[in-house]
């Protein structure tokens, strides 16, 4: 028994290596495969592991019914055949099942098997019918408003298998839809619909391509359909302007722009809104950009920019337009003004001007730096006011603009300055200014004179010995000078200067005292007599005790050289050393003299001339006697004649001469009106 145990476990290990050596299994195992109808689909197989007796066996729909055994395929199947080298002793083991022209009855399950293939697999072939058309769109497909809403439905009819359907806004797929459902309709053909609601449409839809999309789910076999709309969504204008504030130079050019967009598209006007210049630019023009050139100081102002397509609300934008010019006066004045003199109501001159940025207006008296505020102003006119002043309009940018007002003040004269007193010496001279601002120029100038006792006479030629009355005339004034030669006490009062026109007359008074000789003058010769006659003291003295020393020390004198005479600044004469001659006498020599300024006061004195003392009897008895006499008696002896000079007297005293004037003046430039006798016989009061 323990025999046949071990045999029949030796055949059943035998069996099963042997069963294991020729078994068979899939180098390339068929997959299920899609076909189109009407198309051509091949069903991969290959075996390893299988010898040349071995066969390999196809069968397909319906049911695995035979279809092929090696590359041999049955007649019933004349759209298939087998591909690969199966049997032909090639052990590649390849067996293709081919099938052209797809029909509907080939889908179905398809096996490649082999006796020693354990495990045979089944795949499908699957036939694919397309949709006979595209997907449809229902639905309203005219142009909407923004803010409305939209409604539209894709449907897909046919096809196997049945498409899905898909909205899609270019290439962003919606995700939330309204309905998805699939029908049939009369046909029996199935179909597939889908809804899109879209409730508010913006202007940014406007334009989108809404597409509905049908796929089968092969893209590799058959790319999906598509159905497509651009729609249209209508909405109201918007204006964008770039810039909306232009800063330009008059004569440059500028370019207004607005950047306008709606559906359908805005028609764009343009308008200038400013009330301020001309409407010669800007009116009615169509398009997105106003060119203006050259650019004017009219056409500164505010621009709008207005679209309009039809849909409310229409929309507008403004751009301002700022046109820079110099600055330039109106004419709102007069080149030449005339005022009245003196008036008491106040004057103003206005100055305006135009000018962009605004320009700065002021006044200045011309040929100065002297500015004024504007308008010029003035509380009271006299002459000093009368004068060309300018009108100044300047700007940072741009040079200034001028322009000139003569200002002429007429009226009756003005004597400028106040009552002034003169004070004179006795035979001086006296000059008196009168300076006259007219216009017209005074008719005439007339001096008068009132006496302390208030009596008043008008000076005339000849009415007064030694006057003169000149006069000088300029374009800006009249001046009259009254001068008065060797005036004396009755000479004092008031003298009046009297200025006429025909708009009336002004005066001014100078009160001229007349005192006797200066005490400064006085003073001077007093000093110069002292001084002549101490140096005469001196000198005498001097002499006497050279005399006594000469005639006591007689033995003691030498011989001396002859010499020239020693001087003590005394002239004409000198004075020896042992005598002194009756007609020599001494005096000051006088300080220098300069010219003398015809307006100034000055003073002028005589030369005076003081008698030199003559020596007493006694002296010249002592001077007799003497026994040694001296060596220079006789050489400086002087001849007897001397006594003439001893009558000599001082010279009579004359009066300084006195000049009183305002001002210095230059006499060589005024004309004569009248002259005196040259020598002034001062009349006595009563005379006047």
């Amino acid at each position: 028994m323990a025999d046949y145990s071990g045999d029949a476990l030796l055949l059943v290990i035998y069996l099963s290596l042997v069963l294991k050596v020729h078994a068979a299994w899939y180098s390339v195992e068929p997959q299920p495969t899609s076909v189109l109808l009407g198309g051509r689909v091949t069903i991969f197989c290959a075996f390893d592991g299988i010898g040349k007796n071995d066969a390999v066996h196809w069968f397909g729909p319906p049911n695995l019914h035979f279809i092929s055994e090696g590359t041999s395929v049955s007649e019933k199947y004349p759209r298939v055949f087998v591909s690969g080298q199966g049997n032909s002793g090639d052990h590649t083991g390849v067996y293709n099942l081919n099938i052209r022209d797809v029909r509907m009855e080939d889908e179905g399950v398809y096996r490649c098997s082999t006796f020693l293939l354990k495990e045979p697999r089944d795949v499908k072939l699957t036939v694919i019918v397309p949709p006979p058309r595209p997907p449809s769109i229902i639905g309203d497909r005219s142009p909407r408003e923004e803010g409305g809403s939209l409604h539209l439905t894709c449907r897909s009819e046919g096809g196997r298998p049945l498409p899905s359907v898909a909205w899609y806004n270019g290439t962003r797929r919606y995700s939330h839809l309204t309905s998805t459902g699939v029908v049939a309709n009369d046909n029996l053909l199935n179909v597939v619909e889908q809804t899109l609601d879209v409730p508010y449409l913006a202007r940014w839809d406007n334009g989108a391509n809404f597409s509905c999309v049908a796929d089968q789910g092969l893209p590799d076999l058959l790319p999906p359909q598509t159905t497509s709309i651009l729609f249209k969504v209508l909405y109201a204008p918007t204006v964008f302007v770039p810039r909306d504030y232009f800063k330009v130079r008059e004569g440059a050019s500028a370019n207004l722009t607005c950047v306008v967009s709606g559906n359908p598209i805005p028609e764009v006007t343009w308008r200038k809104t400013s009330t301020s210049g001309a409407q010669r630019r800007g009116k009615d023009i169509r398009g997105q950009s106003n060119v203006i050139q050259p650019v004017s100081r009219l056409d500164a102002g505010t621009y709008q920019c207005k679209a309009d397509n039809g849909i409310q609300p229409v929309d507008t934008a403004i751009i301002k337009l700022d046109v820079l010019y110099p600055p330039s006066i109106r004419p709102t004045f007069d080149e030449k003004v005339n005022v009245l003199y003196d008036n008491e109501e106040e004057f103003f001159l206005e100055c305006k001007a135009d000018g962009n940025p605004t320009p700065r207006v002021r006044w200045r008296r011309k040929n100065t730096d002297l500015y004024f505020n504007n308008p010029l102003r003035f509380s009271r006119l006299d002459y000093q006011t009368e004068g060309t002043y300018e009108c100044v309009a300047d700007s940072s940018i741009f040079p200034e603009d001028v322009k000139d007002a003569v200002i002429d003040v007429i009226g009756k004269p003005d004597i400028r300055g106040d009552p002034e007193t003169a004070h004179a010496t006795q035979g001086s001279s006296v000059t008196l200014l009168c300076e006259v601002t007219s216009d017209p120029s005074p008719g005439s100038i007339i001096w008068y004179w009132r006496s302390v006792d208030g009596q008043e006479i008008e000076l005339t030629k000849g009415s007064i010995a030694g006057l003169t009355v000149r006069q000088k005339t300029t374009d800006s004034y009249t001046e009259s000078l009254l001068i008065l030669d060797h005036v004396s006490s009755g000479s004092s009062g008031d003298y009046i200067c009297k200025a006429i026109n025909m708009f009336g007359s002004d005066t001014r008074e100078y009160r001229v005292i007349v005192s006797g000789p200066p005490v400064i003058m006085i003073a001077i010769v007093t000093g110069v007599l002292v001084v002549s006659i101490l140096l005469t003291l001196v000198a005498v003295i001097f002499i006497i005790r050279r005399r006594d020393v000469i005639c006591g020390n007689r033995g003691h004198v030498k011989e001396f050289k002859e010499s020239q005479p020693t001087h003590l600044n005394i002239e004409p004469c000198d004075v020896e050393l042992d005598n002194v001659h009756a007609e020599c006498t001494t005096k000051p020599i006088p300080p220098p003299r300069p010219d003398k300024d015809p307006y100034a006061i000055g003073i002028s004195y005589p030369r005076l001339a003081v008698r030199a003392p003559e020596y007493s009897t006694a002296d010249r008895r002592k001077q007799a006697d003497c026994k040694h006499p001296s060596p220079h008696r006789h050489r400086h002896k002087r001849p007897h004649h001397r006594n003439d000079h001893v009558g000599r007297v001082e010279r009579d005293y004359q009066a300084q001469r006195w000049q009183i004037v305002s001002k210095t003046k230059d006499l060589q430039s005024y004309g004569d009106v009248f002259v005196g006798d040259g020598n002034m016989d001062i009349p006595d009061r009563r005379d006047f």
